[in-house]
């Protein structure tokens, strides 16, 4: 079954660096006579999980065109795994924090698919706070990027989930009409792409980061040399996590962005405040990213070898470009206890009788059902958004969302409802200091 997430609810940035850049001998190889092979994927909030198998443990990893290493930051649901030739260093990426410590783990086997990578060197980063499988609603691991990018030629097949890698040699370009092959430029081992922005105050051609890491459509940095500015009617918001805490900024709409003969009508931009952009503009005239809410519109391929990628567009394309009306970010909070009455059959009970008093025992207790279930907690409010203006707060905890017990929705279930159509009505049960209120709001588009 493709699972279709409709909207950017999640965004995940990390640079490093220290980057190791592998020798001749490190890189992924097949076995023998097989020179392809395709996994399956999860497009989740714009954005591409995949299996990655670490030293024989099985993982799921974000697939990050933005990022040069891999990276671990979670151990969540795995026993144990065991990783080679370790030391300590610091790491610093987005987010207002102090650098990280981490351990940079050298001589790690790596698969995916069939492919085997017997050299590989892993940042491991141990901060409980740094956890975007709560943010995500799924598990995930880590992020991998160019370590695989590099050694293949990958098709990402966003509408059917299933994503394809070849040896550079054996890859043969299919003939297609409907799509566009486009020159890229690799600083740091990173994939650059022209594009053209519009809006009242600027026309002009950017160059912008391939980052399949960030479920955003654009990033821009406002620039004074290039003109490039936050529209009057941006409004502040929080724009994601970084492995070295929140990052916030200012959101509004781009009236077009085109890519080659590609053109996109009122599209989410987002301008990350000073204090990270410098962080990221250490590229020379980069102007900004283009992110997963814009990368799930086509199925590409990216070759790295021969610099250029081709985008074909597909079911998502023509989707509107809406924001988080709500004004709530949400991620996985405690536990609580559910009891509910098993689905059976009246014939499922058990009836005992006891024939000289001629009374029949019905035995309801072994249909009873206790287990636990996760609930949501909030961790960012919009300021002026409707959860705000109904008296939501951060820390404050999701126990019903439209009489419905939160349980019953995935966290991605729960953030598409708040990008669904304005004029929605939005009823929750929330938990506060110990004690239960309800609240309502109306979603509504900004």
């Amino acid at each position: 079954m493709v699972l279709h997430f409709k909207f950017k609810i999640f965004f995940l940035w990390l640079s490093l660096f220290q980057v190791l850049f592998m020798n001749g001998q490190d890189h992924f190889e097949f076995p023998k006579n097989k020179n392809k092979d395709k996994i399956s994927i999860q497009l989740i909030n714009n954005l591409i999980l995949m299996p990655v198998e670490v030293n024989g443990v099985r993982l799921t990893f974000l697939l990050d065109t933005g990022a040069s290493s891999t990276v671990i930051f979670s151990f969540e649901e795995t026993d144990s795994i065991q990783l080679h030739n370790s030391s300590v260093i610091q790491l610093r990426g987005l987010g207002n924090g102090e650098p990280v410590d981490a351990i940079k783990s050298e001589k790690n086997t790596i698969q995916i698919g069939n492919a085997k990578k017997a050299n590989q060197t892993i940042y491991v980063v141990f901060d409980g706070t740094l956890n975007f499988s709560s943010r995500l609603g799924v598990p995930i691991h880590g992020i991998i990027g160019g370590d695989f990018l590099r050694d293949f030629v990958v098709e990402v097949n966003n509408a059917s989930e299933i994503l394809r890698f070849y040896l550079p040699e054996s890859f043969l370009q299919k003939k297609c009409k409907t799509c566009i092959k486009k020159e890229l430029v690799f600083i740091k081992d990173k994939p650059y792409i022209k594009a053209v922005v519009q809006d009242s105050s600027i026309n002009m051609e950017v160059n912008l980061l391939i980052d399949s890491g960030s479920g955003d459509a654009l990033w821009l940095f406002e620039d004074k040399i290039n003109k490039i500015k936050a529209p009057v009617n941006a409004f502040e918001d929080y724009l994601g996590l970084g492995i070295n805490g929140n990052i916030y900024g200012k959101r509004s709409k781009a009236e077009g962005f085109s890519i080659g003969d590609f053109h996109f009508s009122n599209v989410n931009a987002a301008y990350p405040d000073v204090t990270f952009s410098e962080n990221l503009k250490l590229v020379e005239n980069r102007q900004g990213s283009i992110g997963g809410e814009i990368l799930k519109r086509f199925n590409w391929t990216l070759h790295y070898q021969n610099k250029y990628i081709i985008l074909q567009k597909n079911r998502y394309y023509k989707e509107p470009f809406h924001y988080n009306m709500s004004g709530l970010t949400l991620q996985h909070g405690s536990f609580t206890v559910v009891q509910e009455r098993k689905q059976q059959s009246s014939d499922a009970y058990r009836l005992n009788q006891n024939k000289a008093l001629s009374v029949f025992n019905l035995n309801l207790s072994s249909n009873i059902e206790i287990r636990l279930e996760r609930i949501y907690v909030v961790v960012e409010v919009r300021k002026n958004s409707p959860a705000e203006l109904a008296g939501i707060q951060v820390g404050d905890e999701i126990l019903e969302v439209n009489n419905n017990p939160v349980y019953k929705y995935k966290l991605h279930e729960l953030n598409e409802m708040f990008y669904a159509d304005e004029g929605k009505i939005i009823k929750m049960k929330i938990l506060r200091n110990g004690y239960e209120q309800r609240v309502k709001f109306t979603l509504k588009d900004v």
